[in-house]
């Protein structure tokens, strides 16, 4: 999981080489995106709304990357998905990722 506070910063952590290896990407409001390579040498990564909000898958993910590579539970999912959203991103950002990741029960 890595938290962007705008989209600079999602250009910053995507390589556009390893685009297929995101599995999903929400905005504040738990809008999926979809994240492409721009540009003439296509080293660089863009996005766009893709959707309306789902909130739901936005839990399931962040539940299952909390299970899977941390060892606290993710924030109380919250109706208001704008302030559940900055709580991941703060939780993610200051809790240790494990070294090797967990088996996903639901697998």
């Amino acid at each position: 999981m890595i938290p962007c506070a705008g989209s600079d910063e999602v250009g910053q952590a995507s390589e556009p080489d390893f685009l297929s290896d995101i599995r999903d990407a929400f905005d504040a409001e738990g809008k999926p995106l979809r994240l492409f390579v721009v540009g003439g040498k296509g080293d660089d990564v863009d996005f766009e709304v893709a959707g309306p909000p789902r909130p739901e898958l936005l839990r399931q993910c962040v539940e299952s990357y909390f299970h899977s590579w941390t060892d606290v539970e993710p924030p109380a999912f919250s109706a208001d998905t704008v302030s559940y959203t900055l709580a991941v991103a703060q939780t993610a950002e200051s809790v240790p990722v494990r070294k090797k990741k967990r088996r996903d029960p639901r697998a």
